[in-house]
């Protein structure tokens, strides 16, 4: 069974004002992701503006976090709902002294041609569509698509994940019986990693493609060996997933800051504690001269 596309949109228009506030709700995958790409970006010492493509960037919180910072982002998501929200900011920002603007914003898909310049982008932001497309083929062609728009020379892509025990911890938090009750669902589940549930209440099916570090470096390993090299494999919460940065929503920013460099910094890239995070987030460079 591949990803309803329209299934997604749905979800993510049932869910908009939520999504447009979880980054809020989740300081340390909000800052360590925002570390993770700009560590990547000052990889050959420059502190030029880049040009950024964010696909499946939702209603743009890191992408106008990256315009803050004088890069150039071209935004592109799936729900036209999301889409609107990242419009309403862009014509905010419009009227406010010191807010950047994005590039360019529209409705767009993570498997079909985006549209924008290939061979052209800094950096390809893949931070949503991979844990919603069920299918490995669906996976190999959202990366592909993105390879295409990195620039042969050292372009880099961030592919980010979600990790099992992610769902283990919130399923355990929520409904613990369930893992129980529902044996034969979860069997299939811990072996593939899709995770399909109808909610007819709602009006919604959630889609979605969970996963561990193991198979992630597996995954680009047979099939992008040629053209893509894995230099990092970060935990975007470090070890705090699960919610556990709860406390800090509403902290002092030099508090927030604290603890984010000390995720990065000691608790981001270990084996032992990839685990611990909700979302894996890989760092890749196209290598050069390979089309």
């Amino acid at each position: 069974m591949t990803t309803s596309r329209d299934a997604v949109a749905t979800l993510y228009g049932k869910i908009a004002e939520y999504e447009d506030l979880r980054l809020a709700t989740h300081p340390m995958e909000r800052e360590v992701t925002l570390r993770t790409i700009r560590h990547g970006l000052s990889g050959d010492g420059s502190v030029a503006s880049k040009r950024i493509a964010d696909i499946g960037g939702g209603p743009g919180k890191l992408a106008f976090a990256l315009a803050d910072e004088g890069h150039e982002v071209d935004l592109i998501d799936l729900s036209p709902d999301l889409i609107q929200l990242a419009q309403d900011e862009q014509d905010r920002r419009a009227t406010v002294s010191g807010k950047q603007q994005l590039t360019s914003i529209g409705v767009g898909n993570a498997l079909d041609d985006s549209g924008l310049d290939k061979d052209s982008y800094d950096a390809v932001l893949l931070l949503g569509p991979l844990y919603h497309l069920l299918d490995e083929a669906e996976r190999v062609q959202a990366v592909q698509n993105a390879l295409q728009l990195a620039k042969s020379q050292g372009g880099l892509v961030f592919c980010a994940f979600v990790g099992i025990e992610a769902h283990l911890r919130d399923l355990v938090s929520r409904d613990p019986a369930r893992l129980l009750k529902e044996k034969e669902f979860y069997d299939a589940y811990l072996a593939s990693g899709r995770y399909e549930r109808v909610n007819e209440a709602a009006g919604t099916t959630a889609q979605s493609f969970h996963t561990n570090s193991s198979h992630v470096r597996l995954f680009f390993q047979q099939h992008f060996s040629g053209t893509l090299e894995l230099i990092g494999l970060r935990s975007t919460e470090g070890i705090l997933g699960g919610g556990l940065d709860k406390a800090l929503i509403d902290a002092d920013p030099a508090v927030v800051k604290t603890w984010a460099d000390l995720m990065f910094e000691n608790y981001s890239e270990q084996e032992r504690h990839l685990g611990c995070a909700d979302h894996l987030l890989a760092v890749l460079r196209r290598k050069c001269g390979v089309s």
